[in-house]
């Protein structure tokens, strides 16, 4: 049985929650998206599996990078504010990102550094010839 918080889906016995129980990190507004980082208790950097809640003082900054931005983790336009004591968020319009019928991708980057893997549960991860595994966001 799921359990429905604030527009999220908890998928029993997961520490990661999806929005409509198909997508992470992203919910959509009309016509605006709505960046989201935080929520989960565990985070993949590279290899190495880090429990957040351990470690959420360390974190500076969280921006959101994908190819509709250069792939910049330094750019100020795509820094989540922090709303509370875990969670992060960024609302952009969704002509910023990109138009209907697109597939981007991007990832979550903490301390303009610290690239985030996307959860194993995630629904919206794609994998690139490059090998690099992404969410994505389609319109």
């Amino acid at each position: 049985m799921a359990i429905c918080i604030s527009g999220f889906i908890t998928l029993p016995k997961t520490d990661h929650y999806f929005q409509n129980n198909n997508s992470f990190g992203y919910i959509e507004r009309g016509d605006s998206i709505e960046f989201r980082f935080g929520e989960q208790k565990k985070i993949k950097i590279g290899f190495l599996d880090i429990d957040l809640d351990k470690r959420r003082n360390e974190i500076k900054g969280v921006t959101v990078a994908g190819d509709f931005n250069g792939w910049n983790p330094k750019n100020a336009n795509f820094t989540l504010k922090k709303i509370d004591d875990k969670v992060y968020r960024l609302v952009v319009s969704k002509k910023t990102i990109g138009q209907k019928g697109e597939i981007h991708k991007f990832k979550f980057v903490l301390n303009g550094e610290y690239w985030i893997e996307p959860p194993a549960e995630a629904i919206n991860k794609i994998t690139g010839a490059d090998h690099n595994t992404n969410l994505y966001i389609k319109f």
